[in-house]
């Protein structure tokens, strides 16, 4: 049987009120190092907001506000009526430029997004051609890993 997130994190993790980091910005940093750690995994679901408040000490406009930041960092994903989730990575795809181009990366506008069925948070790369062709990839999925054998730098 696989060990829920539930079952990995024990106690709650109280904020400090008194410091001068925002309390939704402690939230985020606490769930984000869970998330770098492997205590929470690729595909676990978060607590609820009323749990997580609980376990944090904060309000649910807390809990709201610190997760729309991993959402914009593209940490997690939410669902209505279903919550939120640590982002499963995409698989990646090595893209070869066919000459010299220039490599930019931006949020994408509401309608990229639909027509890339990207989440929120999720950057794309605009790929601009010595021919002015343009070219806009999500950035996930592109593997930018090493030369092949036999391939130089230009």
């Amino acid at each position: 049987m696989q060990e829920r997130y539930s079952d990995r994190i024990m106690g709650s993790v109280q904020v400090d009120p008194n410091s001068f980091t925002p309390l939704y910005v402690q939230v985020a940093d606490a769930l984000r190092t869970q998330i770098e750690d492997g205590t929470l995994r690729p595909g676990d679901k978060l607590k609820n907001e009323d749990a997580l408040a609980d376990e944090f000490g904060t309000g649910k406009a807390t809990v709201r506000q610190a997760l729309r930041q991993l959402r914009t960092e593209g940490l997690i994903d939410t669902e209505n009526r279903r919550g939120s989730i640590v982002r499963i990575p995409p698989e990646l795809t090595v893209v070869r430029l066919e000459r010299p181009a220039r490599i930019t990366t931006r949020m994408p506008t509401a309608k990229e997004r639909a027509a890339m069925e990207l989440p929120e948070g999720e950057p794309i790369l605009v790929i601009t051609y010595t021919d002015g062709r343009t070219e806009v990839l999500a950035r996930s999925a592109i593997d930018a890993g090493p030369r092949g054998e036999g391939q130089s730098p230009e």
